[in-house]
């Protein structure tokens, strides 16, 4: 039997990584970024950049305790930066305005005139953005157990197996959901996001105000 708390933290991993990639949101970019494109040349694209996103997510889910440890960062610290970066993310997109911490004008434009687009700007950060490896760390660093660690990177595979689906039908979503569909749906998106965010701060902050409140241990 799974424990609940394995259910809950199973959630909170899927929903928050759902929320901060929002795959229907990516949907007119990638059809922007391979519009001349074969839909052979589409499909294969699009697997180098969820395999592009998939590895990055991987690797800073295992790596992050190192990184901490590298660099003297707690995990409480990382906690309310992460939440902070996440909860910028999310108010941009309640605005339904594109978030610069995943593609900004600039790269989609350099997109616009390259050859191949799949590993950069559509793999990173369209796809996997500062906002979604931040998360995967906060959880994985949140992961005490090979169960909570397992859950997570199988978060990352439902949720980058759902933002292919999304992508593959690309033209069929934009036509179902139009503009205005698709902005709802962000807003949405970026309401949960918020949320997740604050609890990511106040989890972050408490340890350490208690620190402060109660001095060093004697």
């Amino acid at each position: 039997m799974i424990p609940d708390g394995l259910w809950t933290f199973a959630l909170l991993s899927v929903t928050s990584l759902f929320a901060i990639t929002n795959p229907l949101s990516a949907a007119p970019v990638y059809l922007a970024l391979t519009h001349d494109y074969t839909p052979e040349h589409q499909r294969h694209t699009l697997r180098i950049a969820i395999l592009t996103g998939a590895s990055v997510l991987v690797v800073f889910a295992l790596l992050g305790a190192a990184i901490f440890a590298l660099f003297g960062i707690t995990v409480d610290a990382f906690r309310i930066a992460g939440g902070l970066i996440i909860f910028g993310v999310g108010m941009d997109m309640l605005q339904a305005r594109r978030t610069r911490g995943k593609t900004t004008e600039e790269e989609e434009q350099e997109g616009m005139t390259k050859d191949e687009v799949a590993i950069t700007p559509l793999g990173i950060p369209m796809i996997v953005g500062p906002g979604a490896i931040t998360t995967v760390m906060v959880l994985m660093a949140d992961a005490h157990t090979v169960a909570h660690m397992a859950v997570v990177l199988v978060a990352i595979a439902i949720v980058l197996g759902s933002i292919y689906a999304a992508l593959s039908m690309g033209p069929r979503l934009v036509r179902i959901f139009g503009q205005t569909g698709l902005n709802v749906v962000t807003r949405i998106m970026g309401l949960l996001l918020t949320v997740i965010a604050v609890q990511f701060i106040v989890d972050g902050a408490r340890p350490i105000l208690t620190d402060i409140i109660h001095g060093p241990a004697r």
